[in-house]
């Protein structure tokens, strides 16, 4: 897949592309060596100390370059990040003639001055070296931002942080937990989202892993929207005895995702009206009475529901949507 912009470059600079966009992996041949430096990074980022992150950087890209067998290259650690209409500028590369080549990191956001997320800085250090990666191990005469780009950027991170899966709870064993379980599964999501997009380019929520899959923005606005329709089903059950509740229609989300152009969203913005919408939620929830939770109707689908029943799907569907979150922003479906 070539992205939109290849249209408009000139034949010798789509040479170029089609020559990055061919390679996809980089494997290094003992990953685990490096794995010390990339512990020593984290210590440094999340002690907020910009001297301890340079050297904890320069590190770990000297150890990438001598595993690559590339030429070195200088790093530089910088505080708060550049911004401008265009946005924040994460990390920058530099290769110019007679002058050795060079990598800026930023570790804290502009506005808010706050350290960059871990694996969010080490993504954009990954980023840099993948154009010092085309410039020297590849030699091409520029550095496109291709698919091929990106996978060797994530393949490169999945060897330095070996991914820890972590089983997901199913709905069946939401259903059997307690309400207040649920309920705490609900209160931190607000918080998980916040943290997932933290310090995340623009580029990287709107990137959809795949045409079918959504990208983590539209996630976000996906949670966003569903929490009317929570609600909905909630007020409906107490003002009536055992109605029936319709399904929806099996392309409801996709139809939203569309109509309402999820991906012009503001991710952040929409966060903020999905975390307002949510401690409305809890705070109606938390109100109702024993006998509330055990109200219920029909639904078309999973038949008889209580109120306590849709609090534990909340809590899975939470679950679910945070985990295609977090793959969206690797480049996974």
């Amino acid at each position: 897949m070539v992205f939109a912009y290849y249209a408009r470059l000139t034949r010798a600079q789509q040479a170029i592309y089609r020559k990055s966009d061919a390679l996809t992996e980089v494997r290094l041949e003992r990953p685990a060596d490096l794995h010390p430096r990339v512990a020593a990074l984290e210590t440094a980022l999340k002690a907020e100390d910009r001297a301890a992150t340079q050297a904890a950087s320069r590190a770990l890209i000297r150890g990438l370059t001598d595993a690559m067998g590339l030429p070195p290259v200088e790093v530089t650690v910088l505080a708060a990040r550049p911004h401008a209409r265009w946005g924040e500028l994460h990390g920058l590369y530099t290769n110019e003639r007679g002058k050795p080549p060079k990598i800026q990191l930023w570790m804290r956001t502009a506005k808010q001055k706050r350290v960059v997320a871990f694996r969010t800085f080490l993504r954009t250090l990954l980023h840099e070296v993948g154009h010092h990666v085309d410039y020297t191990g590849l030699r091409l005469k520029d550095s496109f931002h291709t698919e091929g780009f990106y996978k060797r950027e994530s393949s490169l991170f999945y060897q330095l942080v070996p991914e820890r899966r972590t089983v997901m709870v199913t709905i069946e064993e939401r259903l059997k937990l307690p309400p207040e379980a649920n309920l705490e599964r609900m209160e931190r999501t607000a918080t998980d989202l916040a943290a997932a997009i933290k310090g995340q380019r623009e580029a990287a929520l709107s990137r959809r892993p795949d045409p079918k899959n959504w990208a983590a923005k539209e996630v976000v606005c996906h949670l966003r929207d569903t929490e009317e329709v929570f609600m909905g089903r909630f007020q409906t059950i107490l003002s009536m005895d055992e109605p029936k509740l319709l399904a929806p229609a099996p392309d409801l989300a996709d139809r939203w995702a569309e109509e309402r152009q999820y991906l012009r969203c503001d991710a952040e913005r929409a966060l903020e009206a999905f975390r307002k919408r949510r401690e409305e939620a809890l705070a109606f929830l938390r109100n109702l009475g024993p006998s509330d939770w055990q109200r219920g109707g029909l639904h078309a689908v999973r038949g008889r529901m209580t109120i306590g029943d849709w609090v534990a799907v909340m809590a899975w569907h939470d679950d679910n949507h945070l985990d295609q979150l977090q793959r969206a922003l690797e480049g996974r479906a």
